[in-house]
């Protein structure tokens, strides 16, 4: 896990930025791609990592912010190990409240952005990758894109539209040494959560809540796993979509009332 290279997309908030973190503690060197251009403020305790941590600004539906990012990228670096789609936004409220705007900024970056971002990584990835020692792609999808999610149709319907290209591109890419997996959190408390809780809509979206294990899980419970994707560990785990929930789609059945949604509006975390 020492001496690699990695890109991050989203990598300035939630999910995407304790990866970036968790990643230059086990020393990689890390390309975070963030659309936000204070991204680096979000790193700046990181900043002093032996420069280990490089800073580009990035739309990821955008096919010429992508090819100029990855551009930058390969003018520094001979390879990459790793790829983590991270990047990803919702929009909440019933179908009919969706604007055709919504959609095309739900299908840019949920959908298209990591295929734009695995299309330009590619030969980076297969650069001296094999099926024994595979380079890999983690997609961040979400366990809204498992089960059916009101308030939320069109966020859940890219996630499981990613799923779906998760396993694709499990298929198409293994034999040439890249893996591809996806983790699917639940609610987690990162900026996404508040955002979401805080639209003003006439939905009937609500976040999941806390798990039977009693909290929501913080970014850490899913870097831990994106970390495990990269190991040694999941070298020939490929096309999973893995569910990180604490159980919660298992609670729910006809008749569960165990199951209480966050009382407390003031977490922030992805909303599931």
């Amino acid at each position: 896990m020492t001496n690699k290279t990695a890109v991050v997309t989203g990598g300035a908030s939630g999910i995407g930025r304790r990866t970036v973190e968790r990643l230059i503690a086990h020393d990689w060197t890390v390309w975070s791609l963030d659309v936000c251009e204070h991204a680096p403020d979000q790193h700046a305790s990181l900043q002093t990592s032996q420069n280990r941590l490089r800073h580009l600004q990035c739309d990821v539906a955008d096919v010429e912010s992508v090819r100029s990012a990855f551009d930058a990228v390969r003018r520094q670096t001979a390879k990459l190990d790793a790829l983590i789609c991270s990047a990803g936004v919702i929009r909440v409220g019933a179908l009919e409240e969706h604007t055709p705007e919504d959609v095309d900024l739900l299908l840019g970056v949920n959908v298209k952005g990591p295929w734009l971002t695995v299309r330009e990584a590619l030969p980076l990835l297969r650069e001296r990758s094999s099926v024994v020692h595979p380079a890999r792609v983690v997609m961040v999808g979400s366990c809204a894109g498992i089960r059916p999610k009101p308030g939320s149709g069109f966020y859940a319907a890219t996630k499981a539209a990613l799923h779906l290209l998760t396993g694709v591109l499990a298929v198409e890419l293994g034999p040439s040494g890249v893996v591809v997996n996806a983790v699917a959190p639940g609610t987690v408390a990162t900026p996404m959560l508040n955002g979401a809780a805080k639209t003003d809509v006439t939905s009937l979206y609500k976040p999941t809540g806390v798990s039977p294990l009693g909290r929501i899980a913080e970014p850490d419970d899913i870097a831990d796993v994106i970390l495990f994707f990269l190991s040694d560990a999941a070298r020939y785990v490929n096309g999973t979509v893995l569910p990180v929930d604490g159980g919660t789609r298992a609670a729910f059945y006809p008749g569960n009332t165990a199951m209480q949604p966050v009382a407390d509006a003031s977490l922030d975390g992805t909303p599931q």
